[in-house]
């Protein structure tokens, strides 16, 4: 099955080893809200961009991340985020895709900032450049 990543399991970030034996496909977007928790992000509905990768996961895989997002796909309203279909537009075709993806299952109001671009990556270099 196919994944879209767009927070600590992008390459090179946090939790990228959980993904390590997955094939990347490639660098995509999806329509959301992009919200700064503190130690991780949330995606929200939206229709802004957020920017992320495609992954082709096995069974396996899907498993350990699902208990990385605090998924139950037993009791998902008691889930911290839920997996849910989605389309992907590719990085350089902008074809669409199906893949699935984490979205955040709690409210983001009073506790989070806006990611401003939809991007995790570039919104973690930049608070670590206002830092120097």
């Amino acid at each position: 099955m196919k994944i879209f990543v767009y927070g600590t399991l992008l390459k090179g970030l946090s939790r990228d080893r959980a993904l390590s034996y997955s094939e990347f496909l490639s660098r995509c977007w999806i329509k959301g809200e992009l919200y700064d928790l503190g130690r991780f992000p949330a995606l929200k509905a939206g229709e802004d961009k957020v920017f992320g990768e495609l992954y082709e996961i096995d069974e396996q895989t899907l498993f350990r991340l699902d208990q990385i997002e605090a998924y139950d796909p037993v009791h998902p309203e008691n889930s911290l985020y839920l997996r849910i279909k989605t389309q992907v537009s590719l990085h350089q075709t902008n074809e669409l895709i199906d893949a699935e993806t984490y979205f955040y299952n709690r409210s983001v109001e009073g506790r989070s900032t806006r990611i401003p671009g939809g991007d995790y990556r570039n919104y973690l270099d930049q608070q670590a450049r206002s830092k120097i």
